[in-house]
């Protein structure tokens, strides 16, 4: 045997014996939101996914409390609520017997207030406050150090959506508008209109002045037989990252459209047509009952009726 062939032999048998599970499928579990924030108290709507096309069990483990709000074979849609402190929430799913997860990072925000702010306490010395730089944050007599730069942020406490109009015939258009009536700073905030679970359209919006805005987002789409059972919503996201801070979101109610089958023109000529016949059979029959009622009374009466009618009209009258 050559000495090619022996290497290539050595090879094989060495990945044959060190790597048996080579062959194994490799799967992958997300979550999303994979970090975000929260208000005291307030909840959030988690996304356990994975790539296994069949798993055997998955969940969300979370020491507070979660609902499932939906779920198929391969993600399941929780709402964790009464969040009131910083915590990690993991999706995991197991696939032929092997089990992967992936963490999502939950952090509860509070909002400074004046009172908050006027707590933080001075050096009470004026030999330290003048050794000190410009700005009025030192450590001691003759440290200084550098002030973090502070920007103000109003995260989306509101989310409005309106659909218009709410009665929809199936291939009509109508409009999703989703409204966030205060937020700082717009630059870093995103819309996202959901039907269901499916992103219909997100939207983005240039830097703006250094003061709360007002953001609207807009979507024009088309009925269809299904949208009379989806639940439509908006979800503003204030991605902060970037700025050294974390990401707010705030979900809106969820609303939902009626939607009613249109009646086409070839429908209507039908039901005109079927009517109009209905209607002639009506008085047809109206006119033939009249007819024979009087052919009848004529027969029993004969001729006699009508002489006993002459005989009671007036002299005047006769000729």
């Amino acid at each position: 045997m050559s000495s090619f062939g022996y290497r290539t032999l050595t090879v094989a048998l060495f990945t044959l014996i060190c790597c048996p599970g080579s062959d194994e499928k490799v799967f992958e579990v997300h979550v999303r939101p994979k970090k975000l924030a929260v208000e005291p108290k307030g909840s959030l709507e988690v996304n356990c996914s994975t790539t296994c096309n069949q798993p055997e069990v998955g969940g969300l483990e979370t020491s507070l409390d979660k609902i499932l709000l939906d779920e198929q074979a391969q993600w399941k849609h929780y709402l964790v609520s009464n969040i009131s402190h910083d915590t990690v929430l993991q999706c995991h799913f197991t696939c032929s017997g092997k089990q992967e997860s992936m963490n999502s990072n939950v952090s509860v925000y509070h909002t400074w207030s004046p009172e908050t702010i006027m707590s933080v306490k001075l050096p009470h010395s004026p030999a330290s406050i003048l050794n000190c730089c410009p700005l009025p944050l030192c450590t001691g007599a003759g440290q200084a150090t550098s002030s973090p730069t502070v920007e103000h942020h109003e995260p989306p406490r509101q989310v409005i959506l309106t659909l218009q109009p709410t009665l929809v015939a199936v291939g009509k258009s109508f409009t999703i508008e989703c409204r966030v009536p205060t937020v700082e700073p717009l630059d870093s905030l995103t819309l996202f209109l959901f039907r269901g679970n499916e992103t219909l359209h997100y939207e983005t919006f240039g830097k703006a002045a250094p003061a709360p805005q007002e953001a609207t987002a807009t979507f024009n789409s088309t009925a269809d037989r299904e949208d009379g059972h989806r639940n439509f919503s908006c979800l503003a996201v204030l991605d902060l990252m970037s700025r050294g801070g974390n990401i707010f979101h705030k979900h809106s109610a969820p609303k939902m459209l009626e939607i009613y089958e249109p009646v086409s023109d070839s429908q209507m000529v039908i039901i005109v047509t079927v009517v109009s016949v209905l209607l002639s059979l009506f008085v047809t029959s109206v006119l033939l009952c009249f007819i024979f009622g009087q052919h009848l009374r004529q027969q029993r009466m004969g001729t006699y009726g009508v002489r006993a009618a002459w005989r009671r009209l007036p002299q005047a009258f006769r000729p």
